[in-house]
């Protein structure tokens, strides 16, 4: 190209024609007369800036955009010496960046893969922008995410009971297990999902009671007492009262999900030989004591916070927002009426309207507005009718 100053459209055996003209379609009019190649990479650096904001769809909400988004930079891209002090750093180190592919990093042989997972990621990437990354509670990890694989556990059983302990686990994160076990279609081996609950817990469980497609049996305990809770005694006998059931119908249960970090079920664990355990827990609520106690007896178990990882925001934003919704139509528009509103105006106004003025009157101007909310959440009335005094 340099010596013989031949655009890219004339050198079809190095740039297939087809490309540049998908490129055309896409509105980018690639080929320049007279270009140097380093010019085009500079037009490749200005292309691509104002597509990066698309991507943004794909990070959680929970990682700062601005630190993903500056990685798609180059320091001075939209001059031909800031892509060759990039392309300097990047043929010194390709090695150390990921896949051996550009971003605006520098390599540090000490981080090692940095893109190994986001446990191992989101904590470099904050450091270099000067910040710290705290909720490991979103991330996975690589090594965790091998401890008791369910996959292998429901290959193997037949009849599977879930046992949930509604005072000692997320509802969120169980909800995302739960979506995770179905998407997987490990579901189908469950007969049954004991939730057992207590007054004092969070009312978000009301999600998973809605999922009309789980064989859900929902239980409330009551306290005798306020500062004790029966849910694991209660939790416990509906567990073997349904071992016992399925036994005498012919499909004993032959495996079980306790879904708690309570190590206070390791009893009903220990004395039931026949039934095969998955526990599923979240890491930071359980005791290293009872992490040993699973692993020196062989019980497989999981790490909820796994399943509520990045997509699983969506799931949490998906259940406040239900939540929401249910109280805005349930607590305060399933109080208004605005017949009754109507009929109150013409009472004050001692104004008397027959059925079909009224309804008529609600036609025209009543059912035209709508209420919109305002940044600090206060409700407006919009679309109000034109008055003339």
């Amino acid at each position: 190209m340099n010596s013989d100053i031949k655009n890219l459209d004339s050198i079809p055996d190095l740039i297939p024609p087809d490309i540049l003209k998908h490129l055309e379609n896409d509105g980018i009019p690639f080929v320049r007369p007279r270009r140097r190649p380093e010019d085009y990479i500079v037009d490749v650096h200005n292309y691509l800036l104002p597509h990066v904001p698309n991507c943004q769809k794909f990070i959680p909400d929970w990682v700062k955009w601005p630190y993903i988004r500056n990685l798609f930079f180059i320091v001075k891209g939209n001059t031909v010496e800031g892509n060759k002090d990039a392309a300097k750093i990047y043929h010194e180190f390709r090695d150390l960046f990921p896949y051996q592919s550009f971003i605006n990093w520098r390599p540090d042989e000490k981080d090692g893969n940095i893109l190994r997972d986001d446990a191992k990621f989101l904590p470099i990437l904050y450091e270099r922008n000067r910040d710290r990354f705290y909720d490991m509670s979103k991330v996975t990890d690589a090594g965790d995410a091998a401890v008791g694989d369910p996959s292998e556990f429901f290959g193997e059983a037949q009849n599977v009971l879930v046992a949930i302990d509604c005072e000692n686990a997320d509802p969120c994160k169980v909800i995302g297990i739960m979506k995770e076990l179905d998407k997987r279609g490990f579901t189908g081996k469950i007969s049954k999902i004991l939730l057992v609950d207590d007054e004092h817990t969070s009312s978000q469980w009301r999600a998973l009671r809605r999922n009309g497609n789980l064989p859900l049996e929902y239980y409330m305990t009551e306290r005798v007492k306020d500062d004790k809770s029966a849910v694991d005694v209660a939790l416990t006998i509906k567990f073997y009262r349904e071992i016992a059931e399925s036994r005498a119908e012919g499909k004993p249960i032959d495996s079980a999900i306790i879904v708690s970090s309570d190590c206070d079920f390791w009893p009903l664990i220990e004395l039931t030989p026949e039934v095969k355990f998955l526990v599923m827990l979240e890491y930071d609520n359980c005791s290293q004591s009872y992490y040993r106690r699973l692993q020196n007896n062989d019980v497989p178990f999981v790490y909820i916070d796994e399943y509520f990882s990045a997509g699983n925001l969506e799931l949490k934003t998906e259940t406040v927002l239900q939540e929401v919704i249910r109280e805005i139509e349930e607590g305060y528009l399933g109080k208004i009426n605005l017949f009754s509103v109507i009929n109150r105006a013409l009472n004050k106004l001692e104004l008397k309207m027959n059925e079909s003025e009224s309804t008529a009157f609600y036609e025209k101007y009543i059912s035209q507005m709508n209420i919109t909310f305002t940044k600090n959440g206060t409700a407006v009335l919009q679309n109000k009718p034109a008055f003339k005094c």
